[in-house]
């Protein structure tokens, strides 16, 4: 089940912010800003530590407040030979409101611009990961919200400074046990520094055990003495070579997503595609519809949805020229018994309001401006995109080269990497790695590769301009009917085993049935002749997951597929994902995500 996430409360003890959970306060009497320098930044040897590096990864053990990230954030900007990428990752357990932290900010003015773009990126207080892009994405912060015993050990990063900064021992005893140094030692790189403000016994032998050697310094303020360690054991992290060219293998949403990030990440980039556009398979639907999803259990599928429509509700506000719209997503149930169910998964699982709710039978006609038959749930965040401005968002970075037009007819690897051919073995583009991101025509490029990829044709209807000006919002059941940027449409067919991506009336007129299901008396006035119908083929995979990451036995070869009718939700995360992979960064998803859409799963 959904663990939900309870916000710190707001308290103060002598002028100082306290909790009274844990019956300890959040820094110094003598001052948040002071301790964060003394204690961590210089306890971790920086700013001298990060010179001239191009990554540099910090690892915090409570966000608390977030004076510990604004100070390092700070001394990175002011330091001329700082890193060119600087990762923070931080586990919270009770992370505090935004409004709450705006006026814990306060005391700093330092900070304040600063703290105003982190407050502007607040994720929603849900668990899991997640990453925030700052300082025009030369920043990510990676906020793992959720208690540090789940947290970490999904976390996968080479990390360069610890900062280990939860409650003291006494209040705290839960998370200064041997999980939390054994997992400090899995992600420690070599000579990877730590830092606490205290010196318990149980802490330095803790530390010792997973090989730092530990020097007691001076403390901050009526402190006396503080700790400082460096790891001498023996690091399970390595260094693999990173590509500096990649080909990518399809415009569409997943190929696009893939190219951006990469492209963010300095790593230049080639997209072949086959159509003399981007977009213009599924991902050239006029609209598609963005919602997270809720289930009682929790499952791989909710949580990837669920980080990756956070993920998006920030990233796409950077991006150019995106169509979207936050019109709010109201989910019909299905039937009296499927109501009852999805009302008490909403009751056990209480995500905040502001993500998903559930609303009555007179609220779901309120939020529908039509009498429909059934209550249901409503996510206000979510709505619509047109995903070919998406893909031409993603596509716009000086780093992209797309070729339309190439048709790619197999890849070949060679001494210095990829090439890429297309007919008569013609050379398309040379490359260090390739993307498989074209679908479920994956399976023709890489044959020996064990992925089960099946097509599943879909259509969408559009109706007449103007037919439902009443409809200002997505309303789905079982199917989906969406305002658009355009005009209405209803959608979609699920056919299984059938490839024609020709449109038919028969499509329509189930499309039509469903439009009927969901808002009654809507199609009465619509014959299949006043509709235009259009036709994809969605790419799936047996467990409904995509398939993300790198090829099995053959190196440099990597494949982002499989996103089905989800593929506007999942593309960005999984793009991060995926160039997380490829260039050595900390990864953006949980570990148990990971595993469940890589490649290799079905090998197992």
């Amino acid at each position: 089940m959904l663990k939900t996430i309870v916000p710190a409360r707001l308290e103060f003890k002598d002028g100082v912010p306290y909790s009274a959970a844990y019956g300890d306060i959040y820094h110094s009497a003598d001052g948040g800003d002071g301790q964060a320098r003394h204690v961590f930044l210089q306890g971790c040897g920086l700013p001298a530590a990060w010179a001239n590096r191009d990554l540099f990864v910090v690892l915090e053990t409570g966000f608390g407040t977030g004076l510990n990230f604004l100070a390092t954030w700070a001394a990175w900007r002011e330091d001329p030979v700082r890193p060119s990428r600087l990762h923070y990752l931080s586990v919270e357990k009770h992370p505090f409101r935004p409004g709450d932290l705006m006026r814990l900010h306060e005391k700093w003015p330092e900070f304040s611009t600063l703290s105003k773009e982190l407050l502007s990126n607040w994720p929603v207080l849900m668990p899991g990961f997640h990453r925030l892009a700052l300082d025009s994405g030369r920043v990510q912060l990676t906020l793992m919200l959720g208690d540090a015993a789940d947290c970490l050990p999904q976390l996968e990063a080479g990390v360069d400074a610890f900062y280990l900064d939860g409650f003291s021992p006494e209040c705290n005893a839960d998370l200064w046990q041997p999980p939390l140094f054994e997992t400090l030692a899995r992600l420690a790189n070599p000579d990877a520094m730590a830092a606490t403000y205290t010196v318990a016994a149980a802490v330095r032998q803790g530390l010792t055990e997973a090989g730092f050697a530990c020097e007691k310094r001076a403390g901050f303020g009526r402190k006396r003495h503080c700790l400082s360690a460096r790891f001498a054991g023996r690091s399970s992290r390595y260094e693999a070579a990173l590509p500096q060219h990649v080909a990518v293998i399809g415009a569409g949403v997943a190929g696009a997503s893939v190219a951006h990030a990469l492209a963010r990440r300095g790593v230049a980039v080639t997209v072949l595609e086959r159509a003399d556009a981007p977009a213009q398979s599924a991902s050239g639907n006029p609209v598609a519809v963005f919602r997270p999803l809720i289930s009682r259990d929790d499952t791989c599928a909710t949580r990837l949805t669920r980080a990756a429509f956070l993920h998006d509700l920030r990233a796409w506000t950077t991006l150019g020229e995106v169509a979207w719209e936050r019109c709010g997503v109201l989910h019909l149930a299905r039937d009296a018994d499927a109501a009852t169910r999805q009302e008490q998964i909403l009751a056990d699982t209480a995500p905040p309001a502001d993500f998903a709710r559930w609303v009555k039978l007179a609220e779901a006609r309120e939020l529908a401006n039509w009498p429909v038959a059934v209550p249901g749930v409503f996510y206000p965040s979510a709505g619509w995109v047109v995903p070919q401005s998406l893909c031409r968002a993603w596509l716009d970075h000086p780093e992209i080269h797309v070729k339309t037009g190439c048709s790619v007819a197999h890849i070949r690897g060679v001494s210095t990497g990829w090439q890429v051919l297309g007919e008569a073995d013609s050379v398309l583009a040379e490359a260090d790695a390739v993307v498989l991101a074209n679908a479920r025509d994956a399976l023709s490029l890489a044959p020996g590769q064990p992925w089960p990829l099946h097509g599943v044709r879909g259509q969408i209807t559009l109706l007449p301009p103007g037919s439902l000006p009443q409809i200002q919002r997505v309303i789905a059941r079982e199917g989906y009917v969406v305002p658009g940027a355009s005009g209405p449409l209803v959608g979609a067919t699920y056919e299984h085993d059938d490839h024609d991506t020709m449109p038919r009336a028969v499509s329509d007129l189930a499309n039509l049935a469903r439009l009927e299901a969901i808002l009654p008396g809507a199609a009465a006035h619509l014959a299949a002749g006043s509709v235009r119908g259009r036709a994809a083929l969605r790419a799936t995979l047996p467990d409904r997951l995509p398939i993300v990451g790198a090829a099995i036995g053959q190196a440099g070869l990597y494949v982002a597929a499989g996103y089905a009718s989800r593929g506007v939700v999942w593309a960005g995360l999984l793009g991060e994902a995926l160039a997380d992979r490829m260039t050595g960064q900390p990864l953006s998803l949980e570990n148990t995500l990971m595993q469940a859409i890589a490649p290799e799963r079905f090998t197992r």
